[in-house]
């Protein structure tokens, strides 16, 4: 009876443990997903009361037009800001990435294991990289599995830097092989994604500023004439032609401020 009794005691002890488990996973991934989301809206949110101001200040200049034109001003704007703060984050986050993987092959053949390297990067890492590599050690910790912890981890990082890194440690994971040495290949990899990156907004600089300047030269010349020639422009905007005309040209410019942006776009 006392061998039952331990035997039930080791099996309950297995259960209460597996629980645990599970339930910090679940918790864990309920956080990153809380994370995600929290940031995403706050990121979408922001830009809202700027275009509110702008559109009350257009209204006290122009009344319909001088809000609409205020409004979309802003839009634009705010695209342009988001745009450019996320190329710098992607950059900032590139170099740290190829940093990482070589801390990762350190490591390793210092003779971790890959989640012991991965901890030893997040603790050696910088924000933003470092943060996502907390998140992704702490559910190893947790019990989640490794696939899963990578490829969360991936999608949160976002890029196509990050997905690859994560393909090659889930590869290696079900095949084997000499992980230190594909990292390496793929650190020089990415750092050549970089330099590229790099030559590319080099050679792109002059026609990106050419096509700023033609987008908002027109807008800054209608500024201009309402500064000088107020009676004449609101003459216009009191008839119906002179206010589909400028509503058209407003729409016409929006539209090919966006469209040079994205030819000067290299994929």
């Amino acid at each position: 009876m006392s061998g039952l009794a331990v035997g039930l005691i080791a099996l309950a002890a297995v259960f209460a443990d597996r629980a645990v488990r599970h339930r910090r996973r679940a918790v864990t991934l309920r956080s990153l997903r809380s994370q995600i989301s929290e940031v995403s809206s706050r990121r979408s949110m922001s830009a809202w009361p700027g275009v509110a101001l702008a559109g009350i200040l257009g209204w006290f200049v122009a009344e319909i037009p001088g809000a609409t034109a205020a409004v979309l001003g802003a839009l634009i704007a705010w695209q342009v800001r988001r745009r450019r703060r996320a190329a710098r984050e992607g950059v900032k986050q590139q170099q740290q990435l190829v940093d990482a993987v070589r801390t990762i092959v350190s490591g390793l053949r210092a003779g971790l294991s890959i989640p012991q390297a991965l901890a030893y990067t997040a603790r050696e890492s910088q924000p933003p990289l470092s943060d996502g590599l907390v998140t992704l050690v702490e559910g190893l910790d947790a019990g989640v599995p490794f696939d899963e912890a990578i490829d969360t981890w991936a999608a949160n990082a976002g890029g196509d830097d990050p997905r690859l890194v994560a393909s090659v440690l889930r590869f290696h994971r079900r095949t084997g092989g000499d992980l230190p040495m594909v990292l390496d290949r793929v650190a020089d990899t990415l750092r050549d994604r970089l330099a590229a990156d790099r030559e590319v907004r080099a050679l792109t600089a002059q026609a990106r500023l050419s096509g700023t300047i033609l987008g908002v030269l027109p807008v800054a010349f209608f500024g201009i004439l309402w500064l000088t020639s107020r009676h004449d422009v609101e003459a216009a905007l009191g008839s119906s032609a002179g206010l589909l005309s400028i509503s058209l040209g407003l729409i016409l410019e929006v539209g090919a401020f966006l469209w040079v942006r994205r030819l000067l776009e290299v994929r």
